[in-house]
């Protein structure tokens, strides 16, 4: 496990908060047995090595021990990892390259396009992952099809059929559709199949008001110079139906909040601490298309 981890020179790398020295010891309390230590470990990665979505030639370096630990079905909470590791090839798109591609040079160097590099080059086992028997590994999985299959489209495509084929879970039916629009929008090469099976979902009267209604709302997501005048209306009816389709559940009350203090790692508190954290770069696109609203 983790060959090659002791033979990088981690202090020579910072992260937000100075040397990046903590790297390895981080790493292995991810696959801590005491839960407590690994949230410890990941709320520390979050706040330091991927501070506010940053990322730098460190976080770039600590990827394929993080992917080690997410292929590894040892692992406790892997989906955790995977989930991170979606974050930070999302954010090296977002931040690291200008619209029509060309990676952003920053000073001090920033690890974007080595981040980008390396999970493109593992995009196939993203599939995999989308595919594992964990359901949370494979939620965390699926927006790495949109994001990271570059080689294969027509590979990410399949696999996202597959998986909405497969999966019973509402969130996990909304991801697929997103992470197929996003490959769309991203790659000409997939444009025309995912938009015409969106089409086709939206169409389709045996599929459930939620999937008919995020295929309408992806699709218009792809190509919004090309909504028709149907579409308001059509997603409203919809939403009407999944008004009655989805189970209604209780909300609790909301408990009294008090008042919340900054803190270093950028949480809550809203503050950031790290002498690192200016204002964030202008955000980018991840290819000459806009990425969805959240």
């Amino acid at each position: 496990m983790f060959e090659g981890l002791e033979d990088i020179d981690w202090a020579s790398m910072e992260h937000a908060y100075g040397t990046a020295e903590e790297v390895p010891a981080l790493l292995w309390a991810l696959r801590s047995p005491h839960t407590e230590e690994r949230r410890k470990a990941l709320d520390r990665f979050y706040g330091a090595v991927h501070h506010q979505g940053s990322v730098y030639p460190s976080t770039a370096a600590s990827l394929p021990f993080l992917f080690e630990l997410a292929a590894d079905g040892t692992t406790p909470e892997r989906a955790a990892v995977v989930a991170l590791l979606v974050s930070i090839g999302r954010e090296s798109l977002d931040l690291g390259f200008e619209d029509d591609g060309t990676e952003i040079e920053y000073y001090p160097p920033m690890g974007c396009g080595q981040a980008v590099a390396f999970l493109r080059e593992r995009g196939a086992q993203f599939a995999e992952l989308a595919r594992d028997p964990d359901p949370d590994v494979r939620l965390a999985a699926i927006g790495g099809l949109g994001l990271f299959l570059d080689d294969d489209a027509d590979l990410a495509a399949a696999v996202l059929r597959e998986r909405l084929a497969a999966e019973r879970d509402i969130e996990a039916r909304l991801r697929i559709m997103e992470a197929a629009a996003t490959l769309a929008m991203r790659l000409p090469a997939a444009s025309q199949q995912v938009m015409g099976w969106l089409s086709g979902l939206a169409a389709d009267p045996a599929r459930g008001p939620v999937t008919r209604l995020a295929a309408v709302v992806q699709r218009a997501r792809c190509t919004p110079d090309e909504i028709g005048e149907d579409a308001v209306p059509v997603a409203v009816g919809l939403l009407r139906e999944t008004a009655h389709a989805l189970p209604v559940r209780p909300i609790a009350p909301t408990p009294p909040v008090s008042t919340v203090t900054a803190d270093a790692s950028g949480g809550p508190g809203g503050g950031c601490g790290s002498p690192r954290c200016g204002p964030r770069p202008a955000t980018r696109h991840p290819g000459p298309w806009p990425r969805s609203a959240p």
